[in-house]
């Protein structure tokens, strides 16, 4: 083996020595403490994982619907009783209004056991982002 083979060798094993970030994949097995086994191979839990707001059981502010005073206005319904007061009607709003405007607005489920998810690796493998879920 020549010296340029020994030195690929050399730089590769010092690479995945220093454990470079890399894409995982996972199955919760636990919520309480939020455990995670990687690729059936090793449990993290804790510090050692990172949760991002849209995969933590809670509520969330995360967006608003705003509607405009005249417009637009309801999709038309009727009651089909065939009685001229439940005929097919619609109505225009008749004031400006926004929702999901406070901390219950919109409620995450977090992760389940069983779920699959990606998970990505930090550089030096001490800690895993949760990407999604697969």
């Amino acid at each position: 083996m020549g010296l340029l083979e020994t030195m690929k060798q050399v730089a590769q094993a010092t690479n995945d020595a220093g454990m470079p970030t890399a894409f995982l994949f996972g199955s919760v097995t636990k919520t309480s403490p939020l455990t995670i086994r990687v690729d059936n191979r090793f449990d993290i839990s804790g510090d050692a994982i990172v949760v991002m707001k849209e995969f933590q059981a809670g509520f969330y502010p995360t967006h608003y619907h705003t509607g405009v005073k005249g417009s637009p206005s309801t999709e038309e319904k009727s009651g089909g009783s065939g009685d001229a007061s439940f005929a097919a009607h619609s109505h225009t709003l008749k004031g400006n209004y926004q929702t999901n405007t406070d901390s219950k607005s919109e409620y995450y489920y977090g992760l389940a056991v069983g779920d699959k998810v990606v998970l990505l690796r930090n550089a030096g493998g001490q800690a895993f982002l949760v990407l999604g879920r697969v």
